[in-house]
């Protein structure tokens, strides 16, 4: 079988976000009461990318258990497995408004935290991550989703997001100055979804960028997570958002990217009548699509713009989107098939 990175060598590297289950030992998969397995998912994981992401080990509520405990299990059997396999590994995430721990944000008594508690937990869960994986990390997403869907604009208390009302606008500012001296040798990215979708929100990012830069703040990388559909959106509009951020002297990153086989109209129904037949015809639209893509990506990269392309998850099987927007609705927006064998789509991305 041909590999993915290999094909894409003289572009960017080519990475996915690995579910943390896949690299359990069988001595914790005892410890956990789940059954032995051998899927291929891990084996396509170690041989077809040479960038991998954790899927959810690395999100705060994951490592940042309690004041001054810190849960690494999660992580450095990430970084074992990238090391044996000669890949290298991001950080998925720093700051982010879901699965953050809600001690975090509380005091003794259960009340809001003040602001100079809240920043100090923050500063300390930055440095401690740094000087355990500083020398190891590629890139990291400093800060994730902070741009509402409402309105553009940071997103606050209303919007789920209690480092805006706890912290201030400066909360973003702060991660990345504390972030540059606790990963020196890691690009620094801000994260987000529908950027390529979206107007409003990626000029929203832009706006925020453009300000960041002006006052000496070290991002420099906007991540596009690209969790798109078979129909949308058009080419055009992800080669513009990756020079829009590129005209910035930013590089562009996509991060969680997959291809849903449901349109935009099926996208937020919550019944099973949507449901599409997954036939050879509709593999073959999604192979186009993923081509014309990638096809987008190599451009951006040959103008020194685009630096990686990670999609979310291995297999049809193990991808979150079996289970969002439609809880329990099968998907196939990914290169390998539920039993892991290659698609249409990776035969065309690696012709």
């Amino acid at each position: 079988m041909k590999k993915l990175f290999e094909s894409y060598k003289n572009y960017f590297r080519f990475g996915a976000a690995i579910s943390g289950f896949l690299l359990l030992t069988e001595e914790e998969r005892k410890k956990f009461n789940l059954p032995a397995f051998d899927l291929p998912e891990k084996a396509l994981a170690a041989s077809q990318f040479n960038l991998v992401v954790a899927e959810n080990e690395c999100k705060m509520e994951s490592v940042y258990v309690a004041e001054n405990s810190f849960d690494f299990s999660g992580p450095d059997r990430l970084l074992n497995f990238a090391k044996q396999n000669n890949q290298q590994m991001r950080w998925h995430t720093l700051v982010w408004h879901n699965q953050t721990p809600e001690w975090i944000f509380k005091d003794e008594k259960g009340q809001r935290v003040s602001k100079e508690v809240l920043e100090e937990r923050l500063k300390n869960y930055i440095f401690v991550v740094g000087e355990r994986y500083k020398n190891d990390i590629c890139s990291v997403d400093v800060v994730n989703e902070c741009i509402s869907d409402k309105n553009f604009v940071l997103r606050n208390g209303e919007d789920r997001s209690l480092w805006f009302d706890i912290l201030g606008e400066e909360y973003i500012d702060k991660a990345f100055f504390w972030a540059k001296q606790a990963f020196p040798k890691s690009s620094l990215v801000i994260n987000d979804y529908n950027l390529e979708m979206v107007e409003g929100k990626r000029l929203g990012m832009y706006e925020l960028l453009k300000g960041m830069k002006a006052r000496g703040v070290p991002v420099d990388t906007v991540g596009l997570q690209m969790h798109i559909n078979i129909e949308n959106p058009p080419v055009s509009e992800i080669e513009k958002t990756i020079e829009l951020y590129g005209s910035l002297g930013l590089n562009v990153i996509v991060t969680e990217m997959e291809i849903s086989v449901y349109t935009d109209k099926e996208q937020g129904n919550n019944k099973f009548d949507a449901l599409r037949e997954f036939t050879p015809e509709l593999f073959e639209q999604q192979a186009k699509r993923y081509f014309e893509i990638f096809e987008c990506f190599k451009r951006q990269a040959k103008k020194g713009i685009l630096k990686d392309v990670v999609l979310w998850g291995i297999s049809d099987r193990l991808s979150w989107k079996n289970y969002f927007p439609v809880e329990g609705r099968n998907d196939a927006p990914l290169l390998f098939d539920r039993e892991g064998k290659p698609k249409p789509a990776f035969e065309r991305l690696t012709k």
